[in-house]
């Protein structure tokens, strides 16, 4: 979203893991880091990343980015990757953090899920290592892009790309079934009637992650809200259960009533939802813009019948706020083995290898570094075009709220899908709000 996201008050659960954070960045575990293991007389030092489902090619890339690194370095390091799924990850680095043995470069989403170890003392400003080159900071002309991860006025990780949460449609089932991409959320639901009429499962949602779930019920509350609901929940403002939020959640359930998602949904892996819809067997999935990778095989039989649209609001005031923020974040940790060494290699994922490397996989940078974007594929180019006209992105809010109410957020989206009343799981999720701080 355009300029900085206002940092609210951690929930409690938030100031107890940072509390145990703290507490374990006191102990004698400092010490034992320091007297870190060698390789070969190099210093070893990890890079945590994600993986699985379209993250794969991503943490192929930075293994290449490692391997360069690894060979060409003044540092006597050697770096090391370590790699989790989206939803390991999450707990996977707080337990790390926790017991003072996290990655020296950490994959990290921002805001609240950042924040705890921020305020645990568990990560550098690396806002300082970047003012401090001229050359760096000046790939970073829109300084608003840290806004998601800055905290006191100091940012505490760097990002590469801008995501969007998309639907990805096949335009040969959308043509048996006699629809066209739809304009307003009226159409869409007409587009889920008439593909079902006609035999075709409308929509995939891999609800086994939950985070799919939560960023299906997010869009649906910008469709009804729009920026006044979003701005009044990341400033606590507005609750949980507003009318709005319940609207949403009705909206969600109607989906699922009328048999529009893809059968299993509850069950069904990222992966399993990309396969079914390469074979044409659901006419839409829900997923990032980063997931164009997923769809881009020239060997695929649909390749020419995949496209791309935002999921659109009734009303034109909403019309172009997305969920979305920025993506391919990393960090460093204040307990970096080599603090200069760390800092390094991210700013070498500014540079043109892996900038180009990102375009080619259709995505859109927040750097200025320059790159032929004429070798971006078709299929990229198509995506892009959804980025045109967004007036607000609305960062993830299990990324804003963390472990605590952003994923319960999640959570009570998937209850609704598995049948559970809207109105009784946000009331849940505002109770669990009010149990939880001093909103």
């Amino acid at each position: 979203m355009r300029g900085e996201i206002k940092m609210r008050k951690l929930k409690f659960s938030f100031l107890l893991m940072a509390l145990l954070v703290f507490i374990a960045g006191c102990g004698a575990g400092n010490d034992s880091k320091k007297d870190s293991s060698k390789s070969n007389g190099k210093t070893t030092m990890t890079v945590a990343t994600l993986t699985g489902g379209n993250n794969e090619i991503y943490a192929e890339l930075i293994g290449k980015e490692i391997s360069s690194f690894n060979e060409n370095n003044k540092f006597n390091v050697e770096l090391v990757q370590e790699a989790y799924s989206n939803e390991q990850y999450k707990t996977k680095l707080t337990t790390l953090m926790s017991s003072n043995a996290q990655p020296d470069i950490f994959f990290t989403f921002e805001s609240g899920f950042l924040q705890p170890f921020v305020d645990g003392g568990k990560v550098y400003p690396i806002s300082e290592a970047i003012e401090a080159d001229q050359e760096w900071s000046d790939r970073y002309p829109d300084k608003s892009i840290f806004g998601p991860v800055t905290i006191e006025d100091k940012f505490y990780a760097v990002p590469n790309t801008r995501q969007l949460v998309t639907m990805t449609y096949n335009t040969q089932l959308f043509k048996e079934a006699g629809v066209s991409k739809p304009t307003t959320y009226q159409e869409f639901l007409d587009v889920c009637k008439a593909l079902k009429s006609k035999g075709i499962t409308p929509l995939a949602v891999p609800a086994q992650e939950a985070w799919y779930s939560g960023q299906l019920l997010q869009q649906l509350a910008n469709i009804v809200g729009g920026e006044e609901l979003f701005n009044g929940t990341v400033d606590g403002t507005i609750k949980w259960n507003d009318k709005r939020y319940v609207k949403a959640g009705e909206m969600l359930q109607e989906l699922v009533d009328k048999e529009y998602l893809v059968e299993g949904f509850l069950g069904m892996t990222p992966n399993e939802a990309f396969d079914k819809f390469n074979k044409s067997e659901v006419g839409m999935m829900m997923n990032l813009t980063s997931a164009v990778t997923m769809f881009n095989d020239k060997d695929n039989p649909i390749y020419d019948d995949i496209d791309f649209f935002r999921l659109p609001a009734d009303e034109e005031v909403n019309q172009n706020i997305n969920v979305g923020s920025t993506g391919q974040m990393f960090a460093v940790s204040s307990q970096a083995k080599n603090i200069e060494a760390a800092s390094a290699f991210i700013k070498q994922l500014t540079e043109k290898q892996f900038q180009q490397e990102l375009v080619n996989l259709g995505q859109v940078l927040v750097t200025n570094t320059e790159v032929d974007y004429t070798k971006t594929d078709e299929m990229s180019l198509r995506m892009g075009e959804i980025f045109t006209d967004v007036t607000l992105y609305t960062p993830w809010l299990d990324r804003i709220f963390g472990a605590g109410e952003g994923i319960e957020f999640n959570n009570a989206a998937v209850a609704i899908m598995a049948g559970g009343n809207p109105q009784e799981k946000l009331d849940d999720l505002q109770q669990f709000a009010l149990d939880n701080s001093d909103r």
